[in-house]
């Protein structure tokens, strides 16, 4: 009897550690990522985003046919297994409403759904697909651009492996974000519940913390031509801030061909007393907060359109009071490819100096 009452006591010792340990456990639900409808609408409706023209200037949502249709002309593999996820998103909304955007306005810190971005309509991924291909050297034809600063930076769709990439087009980096667009979504909810973005004091949507190894810079074989190693140094080691020109740093001189309205912003920006002497960042988290500084009060929502700053936002000049100017994209591209050009060719890595000659 004796032993029966043992095990009796303990098999209600094992259920009761069973029943303890899975309350314990989150359930599937909990574990399981966000769908994409689900995250965006947290994102749209977060009390951040739903009262400002981010969210509710955001389009309808398009049918699965009209999606495959507008992107058809674009993708090689028409397979609808190779873009589900990005069906799925533009199942939810069509993006801003540009047009509107721009009738009413608003600047880039109101358009923008997450720090530094706004979802593009399909249409304009389109539009802006075609011309980054054709007027930027590094861009590939498979990365779709979902998200835009309108000031020169991208969060791309790749259409060879479905990743998410970033890239700062004036400063050719690039680097992968998130595996897949549910995860990335799902990575922006988690932020907004942690309290890890917020609205500061200049009205820009900021995260205040990120995961450094996420946002690690990656060499890529697209990129390499133009990308500099962020430890390259050259031998020009000037410690101190100094206003004067450089006299020992090399001269970064722009050809104007392609590029005429953002020469003009670089001669209105120095003949208003802005310094000539730039000292080169490659903390792309500073050269992003940087040019949202820069640029958040701008309006340049018309199509095509982006927002260009002197001092540069990857140099330690950058950032709120650089002189801005809206100008064509494809002004931009040419301007950054000269300058990725520049960098590399001087070997002018971190805190390295140059002085720019006004054209």
């Amino acid at each position: 009897m004796t032993q029966l009452f043992t095990i009796l006591a303990l098999f209600l010792m094992g259920c009761f550690f069973l029943m303890e340990r899975s309350s314990a456990l989150p359930s599937s639900r909990e574990k399981d990522e966000l769908d994409i409808k689900e995250s965006l609408g947290i994102i749209m409706n977060h009390p951040l985003n739903k009262d400002r023209p981010a969210s509710y200037l955001l389009g309808p949502p398009l049918t699965e046919e009209d999606i495959i249709l507008t992107l058809q002309p674009v993708l090689e593999n028409g397979d609808r297994s190779e873009f589900e996820q990005l069906i799925q998103l533009y199942k939810v909304t069509n993006g801003l409403k540009t047009l509107e955007a721009e009738a009413d306005g608003h600047p880039l810190k109101d358009i923008w759904l997450i720090p530094g971005y706004y979802l593009l309509s399909l249409r304009e991924v389109v539009e802006t697909l075609t011309i980054m291909t054709r007027t930027s050297g590094v861009w590939n034809k498979s990365w779709l651009p979902l998200f835009a600063s309108r000031a020169g930076d991208f969060l791309v769709y790749d259409t060879e492996n479905g990743h998410i990439h970033e890239i700062l087009t004036k400063e050719s980096l690039k680097w992968e974000v998130a595996p897949n667009i549910q995860t990335f979504l799902h990575g922006i909810v988690k932020s907004l519940r942690d309290g890890r973005i917020l609205l500061n004091e200049n009205g820009l949507l900021e995260e205040i913390s990120m995961d450094a190894q996420t946002h690690e810079v990656h060499e890529d074989k697209i990129l390499n031509d133009l990308y500099l190693p962020v430890n390259a140094k050259s031998n020009f080691n000037l410690e101190i801030l100094v206003e004067e020109e450089n006299v020992a740093a090399p001269d970064l001189v722009f050809d104007c061909t392609n590029m005429p309205n953002v020469c003009q912003n670089i001669r209105n920006a120095i003949n208003s007393g802005k310094t000539r002497s730039l000292q080169r960042i490659t903390d792309q988290n500073q050269i992003k907060k940087n040019r949202q500084a820069a640029c958040g009060k701008v309006t340049c929502t018309a199509p095509n359109n982006s927002c260009d700053e002197y001092p540069f936002a990857s140099t330690s000049q950058g950032g709120a009071g650089a002189t801005t100017k809206c100008v064509p994209l494809s002004e931009n591209n040419s301007q950054g490819g000269q300058l990725a050009g520049f960098y590399k060719k001087n070997n002018i890595g971190d805190k390295d100096w140059f002085n720019m000659k006004s054209p």
